[in-house]
This record gives structure tokens, sequence and C-alpha cells, in this order.
């Protein structure tokens, strides 16, 4: 059963673009960040830090374009995204650990590539989108901005997860895949994200050497369930993250933290400890 520990009320800081971002704190002791993947929100990772909520304050953040965050400013770019991740690594304070899953798990990364000495404790990272670069055709990629601008969420949203299963990324394997979808005013706003952050990691420069500097204790969590390209993914981010640990979620896919928090959690809680 899930622990009843009551979240605090949303706080907000304003990244370098004016972007006013959305947190939540939940639980108390040194600060982690968790930063959500695509279709996701601060809701998200809430699962997990309910179980840790005990020892670590974390800080449940809504990414840009959904949740009570902005839409931010155009063109989209994950730069900005690693703005918005560091401007509330600062209100958790000096030395915060960052949390990432899939996209937010980029984030994640390229916010330690450019960290000053004494910013970061620390990364616990769940399948981040690297090292994918072209891997969604760009007529693919027009046909699901299609969509959206069409205002049809409830097809953009299972064609845009084909595109990633098509690819070997992503197993649609969550909630969104197996639910009927219906047309909210939230679904669609969420929806306007997805063509963007699939174009930001097609851009991301695809060299493994792009994280070696990063150099502080890294958790790296994959599913053993998750397709082999996104395992590969990983055991190529390992080899070259000069301090990382890498765990094996059995019998789960890219979701877990949503569908078995408590194999995540315990992961995070070794790792931690």
């Amino acid at each position: 059963m899930e622990p009843q520990i009551e979240s605090r009320s949303t706080e907000f800081v304003d990244a370098p673009d004016g972007t006013r971002i959305a947190y939540r704190r939940l639980g108390s002791g040194p600060p982690i960040v968790a930063l959500h993947g695509g279709l996701g929100s601060s809701r998200t990772w809430e699962a997990v830090a309910r179980r840790l909520a005990d020892r670590n304050e974390f800080f449940l953040v809504d990414r840009r374009g959904r949740g009570e965050s902005d839409d931010g400013t155009e063109p989209h770019a994950l730069a900005r995204e690693v703005e918005d991740a560091r401007a509330v690594l600062a209100a958790a304070g000096r030395g915060a650990l960052l949390m990432g899953h899939s996209y937010g798990g980029a984030i994640a990364l390229e916010v330690a590539r450019e960290a000053f000495p004494g910013e970061l404790g620390g990364l616990i990272l769940y399948e981040p989108a690297v090292h994918i670069r072209d891997a969604i055709p760009r007529e693919q990629l027009d046909r699901l901005r299609g969509l959206i601008a069409a205002g049809l969420p409830e097809q953009a949203v299972p064609y845009g997860l084909g595109l990633l299963d098509a690819a070997g990324l992503v197993s649609a394997d969550g909630p969104a895949s197996t639910r009927p979808l219906k047309r909210t005013p939230e679904l669609t706003r969420v929806v306007a994200t997805i063509a963007r952050e699939i174009d930001a990691v097609n851009r991301l420069d695809a060299d493994p050497a792009r994280y070696s500097a990063v150099d502080v204790p890294t958790l790296l969590l994959v599913g053993s369930e998750s397709p082999a390209r996104t395992q590969g993914v990983c055991r190529t981010l390992a080899q070259e993250l000069p301090d990382v640990e890498v765990v094996r979620l059995d019998g789960v896919g890219h979701v877990a933290h949503t569908m078995a928090p408590d194999v995540v959690a315990g992961a995070i809680a070794a790792f931690l400890d």
C-alpha cells in the first residue's frame, strides 16, 4: 500500500527565459529533484517519492508545458529545460541529487555536463533518452505534428508511442498504451509536447563520450523487459560514466516507477545507503 504522506502546496521558480516552473515538495531529508519523462507530470514520480519520504525530500517538478508550469517560449529546446532543472536545483540547495526518467533523464545528464563543482550531489537515471540521434524518421515526426495540429490528441498519443516502439526505444507498457484516451484540455496540452521532445532527442549529439566527464555518483536503472536497443544504450552510457552503479529491474520495462514503485524505490534506497 502507498504511504499516506501529504505533499506540500505548489511552489514556483522562474527560469532564465521567464518561464514559470512548478514543483511540489514531499518528504524530509536530503533533497532530490525529480524530472518526469514524456506524457508525465510531477505526479509521475510521486509513488516512489512516498516510499522514500521518511529519508529524503523530493522536489517533484512539472516540466514546462504540463501541470502548473508555463508552456515556455518557442522554439522549444532541451537547453531551456536544462535551465529549468538548474533553477529548481538552486531552490533545493547545493548538492541536491537529480533524478530523471526517459526524456527527464536526458535533461539530467545535460545538467550534469554543465554543473559547476558541488552544484549536483549525484544522479539517478532511469533509461535516459540519449544516444538515439535520428531514430525517428523526419516524415513520421511530421505526421505526428500534423495530428497534434489537427487537434487529435487521442490519435497522436498512440501514434507517437508507436513510433518509439518501432524504433526499439520504448515498449508501450504504461497506462497511456492500454487505456482508452479521452480528449481533455489536459491531454491536449500534454500531447503538444510529444513531437518537440522526440525532435529534441533526435537532434542530441549521440557521441558516447559526451558524458564521460559526468563525475558524480550515478545510479542507472534498466528494466529487464525494456527493448534491446534501450538496454544497449544504457550499457554504452555505463561504459562512459566514471562513477556509475547499474541496477537491472527484473520483470519490468520503461515505466516501473509508476507500475511497480516498490521495485524502483528499493533500488534507489540501496543506492542512497
